[in-house]
């Protein structure tokens, strides 16, 4: 690659929009530059956010796409979805020379570039939420129906020169997926950064030192199970338990109106990150049928501020692979409900202590990956 060519990253939100996904690929294009001196180039689309990921400042030469619909309704959100994607590779043309950082969002997009990239062009996919493996997840679309069989042809017809991964066990279902048991792979845990939080002197309204503070603060979309929220509301203590509630997201509404009003209860718009480290227990959910498909970030989040995590969810998920020392698990089955029943009726602030104990320790380890990730990505796009 020449000296002057910029790496070039295609993402769907980016700062200053508060999205986990862009404030990731920031993260990275603040670092190619600060320490390898790499010029980026970030195409993304124009359109806002309801949550989620930190208020920062964008890296890089930004440039913002036009996109057509930014409402709820389900026909024309996917016409957008397939068109922010098309745009977004019609732009990257002109960089076709460059490395080429593919994202997952907006979902197709990888389908796009296994489709329009010139042959020679070097191309990394950078996975977040997987589509279209989340339409069928989310029980839009049938696993056999042929629309469904030729887009999943379409997006793995063609595979990367690399892969970026949240975790390892995603990149063993993409591997798989592209029947490439050999492509190279980095792994970069989402939302894992290197700039310090401190916790603040000041505790905010809702915290009581005299209880154990759980939360679930984040987005409730189709990859979350609304259920194990349901039971976290019904069977906590209000003497022993206070539950932190900011919540978007299509299931947010019902859940919200659900919890209006519960006892120990407290519904809140939003949880600046930093505050995050008030809360001991962190409710983190993901529905079996998206497990690899999707890897929650707020578990992260939490490891990050030293917090516990409560995952609701599969064994099989790299949340729990990789951050299971410092949380507890209730499975994802019939039995929800008498699950979160007994785990709230046992819990006890030294069981909380001893997994927060375990959080500093993992968030290292993920750091150290992180890191490594970086350096050798770095080294990849240098030749």
């Amino acid at each position: 690659m020449s000296a002057v060519a910029p790496v070039v990253f295609l993402t769907r939100h980016y700062p200053p929009n508060p999205n986990i996904n862009g404030e990731s690929v920031c993260d990275f294009v603040e670092y190619l530059e600060r320490e390898h001196g790499i010029r980026s180039v970030v195409l993304c689309m124009g359109r806002s956010f309801a949550g989620g990921g930190g208020h920062r400042q964008p890296a890089g030469e930004v440039h913002r796409l036009w996109t057509p619909y930014e409402g709820p309704r389900t026909v024309p959100r996917l016409l957008t979805m397939a068109y922010d994607g098309l745009s977004l590779l019609v732009h990257a043309w002109r960089y076709r020379r460059s490395w080429i950082v593919c994202t997952t969002s907006p979902p197709l997009l990888p389908m796009w570039a296994a489709w329009l990239l010139p042959r020679r062009t070097r191309w990394l996919l950078w996975a977040f939420d997987l589509f279209p493996e989340g339409f069928r997840a989310t029980g839009w679309i049938g696993e056999h129906h042929p629309v469904y069989r030729l887009a999943r042809s379409a997006t793995y017809r063609r595979p990367p020169h690399g892969l970026i991964a949240l975790g390892p066990r995603q990149a063993e279902h993409l591997r798989s997926a592209y029947q490439k048991p050999d492509l190279p792979t980095w792994l970069l845990p989402c939302g894992v950064f290197f700039h310090t939080l401190t916790r603040p002197d000041t505790p905010p309204h809702w915290y009581d030192p005299t209880k154990i503070t759980l939360g679930y603060c984040g987005n409730v979309g189709d990859p979350h199970n609304p259920d194990f929220i349901r039971a976290a509301i019904d069977h906590l203590d209000p003497e022993r338990h206070r539950l932190i509630l900011a919540l978007y997201g299509n299931q947010a509404p019902a859940l919200k109106t659900y919890a209006q009003g519960k006892p120990g209860v407290v519904l809140l718009d939003h949880v600046p990150r930093e505050q995050l480290a008030f809360i001991s227990v962190h409710l983190v959910s993901l529905r079996r049928s998206w497990t690899h498909v999707a890897v929650p970030s707020k578990a992260v989040s939490a490891i990050a501020v030293g917090g516990a995590i409560l995952f609701c969810g599969s064994p099989e998920s790299d949340n729990w692979y990789l951050l299971r020392d410092a949380g507890w698990l209730i499975e994802e089955n019939d039995h929800i409900k008498e699950q979160v029943a007994q785990f709230l009726q046992r819990l006890t602030p030294e069981d909380v202590n001893q997994k927060q104990a375990a959080a500093p320790g993992i968030y290292q380890r993920l750091q150290g990956m992180v890191r490594q990730a970086y350096q050798a990505l770095a080294e990849t796009f240098r030749n």
